[in-house]
């Protein structure tokens, strides 16, 4: 998903918002469970109303020399990642728990206190935090209009090419004057945008993305891409339980269609309706496709959000599978899956990775064997498979819910832009 929130300048926090790490079920959960009472904006805040002047401003000094302290802790983490990975890591949340084992460093002391984090389109996808890491690679989208391609990572190395290791590689833009944690380890103030600090080496303005990637030629501008054809889907069954979730809305492509473009390559001998497969009951009516590298899937959404849900569940299971994919691609991400909580802003990933989630609806030749995550619920053919000689297959993939006791909202399908082109043809939850 692009990002275009990237000016430091603008960008104010938002309320904690806790995201899904490969940790264990155990681990997430008390890690969930932990942040969420100790974040309680009505706890934290009814202190403040009994601070005199005084006392605010040497809490105000106690929370600096904290988040100092933190700042250099992650920084000798960074170090230790870069020195046994030769790079930097892409998110602090990299760093946990081989490099960084207490997570509550990433949490400066005035989070704690207001609740207040960083926002989504600068903040760790993975884990909550406060600080911004400045190395990510988040492309610049409407930033650099040259380059919207580019990445934060490649604009803070050409920054560095001007004014050296001074650059920050992670801020905490929770204080007034800001924290900055510079690439060499030295730890300074500054305004919102450091930039203007620099007024006396070069123009803050030629530290922007846009100057930064002014020798870039524009993109080209595309014309837009043509819809789909409407759907042929046959109406929801008025008898389907709420478990099998409703995903007529999100439909672009319909079982009996050549959605791929190539006569006969349909999923028609899909039963459809109310089926078991895998032992599992779907609601199969539709495709939802998303797009990918693929030039074929230029036509689909790159993500489908709000998918409803509105119910609180054990497990979550997927019936999907993938276009454009071939051997080469074992192990890439494709996609995934955004589970929103309801009543505490929560927000957990499912990875979909192409050889363990999904592989090609086609069935490849020469195709390794198939990692123990990756299971088949349903095998037929198509007039296209059959002249192949191959089958056609959809694959179910089950998450176990890290917290059954709280409602979930709504799901989110978000491909990852890679070769092949992920996509859905059912959910149920139980």
């Amino acid at each position: 998903m692009a990002t275009t929130m990237l000016d430091n300048r603008a960008v104010p926090p938002t309320p904690l918002s806790a995201r899904r790490r490969g940790f264990g079920k155990i681990e997430v959960w008390l890690l969930v469970t932990a942040l969420a009472a100790f974040f309680s904006p009505t706890t934290l805040r009814a202190s403040d109303q009994t601070k005199t002047p005084a006392e605010a401003l040497s809490r105000s000094a106690e929370e600096k020399e904290a988040c100092v302290k933190n700042l250099k802790t992650i920084y000798q983490a960074v170090e230790a990642y870069q020195r046994d990975h030769k790079a930097l890591p892409n998110w602090l949340s990299d760093l946990v728990p081989q490099y960084l084992a207490d997570v509550d460093v990433l949490i400066c002391p005035v989070c704690r206190r207001t609740g207040q984090t960083e926002v989504p389109g600068l903040a760790d996808p993975k884990l909550p935090t406060s600080y911004v890491f400045e190395f990510c690679p988040l492309p610049l989208g409407a930033a650099a209009t040259n380059a919207p391609t580019r990445t934060r990572r490649e604009w803070k190395r050409r920054q560095m090419g001007l004014v050296g290791a001074i650059v920050p590689i992670v801020r905490c833009r929770h204080h007034t004057p800001v924290l900055n944690l510079a690439f060499d380890g030295s730890i300074y103030e500054s305004p919102p945008a450091w930039e203007q600090m620099m007024t006396n080496r070069v123009d803050p303005a030629d530290l922007s993305p846009t100057r930064m990637f002014a020798d870039e030629p524009a993109p080209a501008i595309k014309p837009p891409a043509k819809r789909a054809a409407k759907p042929l889907v046959p109406a929801r069954d008025p008898a389907a339980p709420q478990q099998l979730l409703d995903l007529t809305r999100f439909y672009n492509a319909g079982l009996t269609q050549s959605w791929h473009g190539s006569s006969g390559n349909d999923l028609g001998a899909l039963p459809r309706g109310l089926q078991n497969l895998a032992g599992v009951e779907f609601d199969l009516r539709g495709i939802v496709q998303l797009a990918s590298k693929s030039p074929s899937s230029t036509n689909y959404p790159v993500e489908i959000q709000g998918i409803k849900v509105g119910q609180k569940c054990q497990r979550i299971h997927f019936l999907h599978a993938a276009a454009f994919g071939k051997r080469e691609d074992e192990g890439a991400k494709v996609g995934l899956y955004v589970v929103r909580f309801g009543s505490n802003q929560m927000r957990l990933q499912i990875p979909i990775r192409y050889g363990h989630e999904v592989r090609d609806w086609h069935l490849q030749p020469g195709e390794p064997e198939p990692a123990d995550d990756l299971t088949v619920a349903w095998r037929g053919d198509n007039a296209v498979s059959r002249q192949a000689g191959r089958s056609i297959r959809l694959f179910m993939t089950t998450w176990t819910n890290v917290a059954p006791t709280v409602e979930i909202d709504s799901i989110d399908f978000v491909s990852a832009m890679a070769r092949p082109a992920p996509f859905l043809i059912g959910i149920t939850v139980d």
